[in-house]
């Protein structure tokens, strides 16, 4: 089957809906509440915020990631 955390971007991204991320960024791990823009298997491109510069991660860079508060992936 899908890894859990593709799963998790793929419902992100069909459904347009927030999760929480935590992945490297310049070599510190961080965590923020994203929106899935692009996802290929390989790099998911990703924005914080509503104004936030869209940003590419190579998919291994994802350590985890969550509903963000509020969703339960109902739908």
């Amino acid at each position: 089957g899908i890894p859990p955390m593709k799963r998790f971007l793929r419902y992100a991204l069909e459904h347009d809906r927030k999760i929480r991320a935590v992945f490297l960024q310049d070599g510190k791990m961080v965590q923020k509440t994203v929106r899935v823009l692009a996802f290929d298997g390989e790099t998911v491109t990703l924005r914080a915020g509503a104004k936030g510069a869209p940003f590419t991660l190579a998919a291994d860079d994802l350590l985890g990631c969550d509903y963000a508060r509020g969703d339960r992936g109902e739908d």
